[in-house]
């Protein structure tokens, strides 16, 4: 009967306004953190998705065909919202390289260049930032290096992003938590080959996103390696289902009904 929070990523922001709060109550939280991204080499590729349909000043991008089916009317807030989901969901659907080049023909669109370097609204914490964070018992855990969707990359690609996201968080921090946590991290987003990686890296578990609670039955074998959990609730009400075990008991029933 334990609630464990978690926030991925590892943007500045996270640091700044929601680590105090935490810190104040005395309320234990991971963040999972992509190494690139606080490296500053690179920012992940939805919020380029997010920042091109931010910057641009035109009403609608220029070539529908950009992504298949979509209405990309940008007049008001509520449609950027819509389209930028749209995008994001389609090119997780794609291989990476694929990815990467629709993103670059989204901004051509758009008539706006991608900055290599994270603009002010996507800056990531800083290492430094993170270590003071952690002598003050906040945990660190690795989220790749990149952000790619681990299913969609080549077997070396993957290894990559997988090895090498712990050596750099083991190198920066004193004492970061060997539990990954997957790109995106649905179903499609990681298989056998992937927990095969996390295992023979000497990872103790991997948390996902698809939503459900952890039970006594995610310590038998992989499932340890595909951990669900739930997004945290926009309003007090949801949240207290969430933590009640009425609403946990309603889960088992309906998960064995199925």
């Amino acid at each position: 009967k334990s609630v464990v929070f978690t926030m991925d990523d590892g943007y500045a922001d996270q640091a700044e306004i929601a680590a105090p709060i935490f810190l104040e109550y005395n309320c234990p939280i991971t963040f999972f953190v992509i190494t690139g991204m606080l490296d500053q080499t690179s920012w992940p590729w939805d919020a380029k998705v997010s920042w091109i349909i931010e910057s641009s000043t035109d009403y609608s991008l220029k070539h529908s065909a950009t992504i298949k089916g979509l209405n990309l009317n940008l007049n008001n807030t509520p449609s950027k919202r819509t389209i930028r989901q749209s995008i994001q969901n389609a090119l997780k659907e794609v291989d990476t390289s694929v990815a990467h080049d629709i993103l670059q023909q989204l901004a051509d669109d758009a008539d706006v260049t991608i900055p290599n370097e994270a603009p002010p609204s996507y800056q990531p914490m800083t290492w430094n930032l993170a270590r003071q964070l952690e002598d003050q018992g906040i945990c660190f855990a690795p989220h790749s290096v990149n952000h790619n969707i681990l299913s969609r990359l080549s077997q070396k690609t993957m290894e990559h992003e997988i090895h090498d996201a712990w050596q750099r968080i083991n190198n920066e921090l004193k004492n970061p938590l060997k539990v990954f946590c997957y790109p995106n991290g649905k179903h499609i987003d990681f298989g056998d080959r992937e927990i095969n990686t996390i295992k023979n890296n000497g990872y103790l578990s991997a948390v996902s996103t698809i939503p459900g609670f952890v039970r006594d039955e995610n310590s038998i074998g992989d499932k340890i390696y595909s951990l669900p959990r739930l997004a945290l609730p926009d309003n007090m009400t949801d949240f207290v289902k969430y933590c009640s075990w009425i609403e946990s008991v309603r889960d088992s029933f309906s998960r064995y009904k199925n």
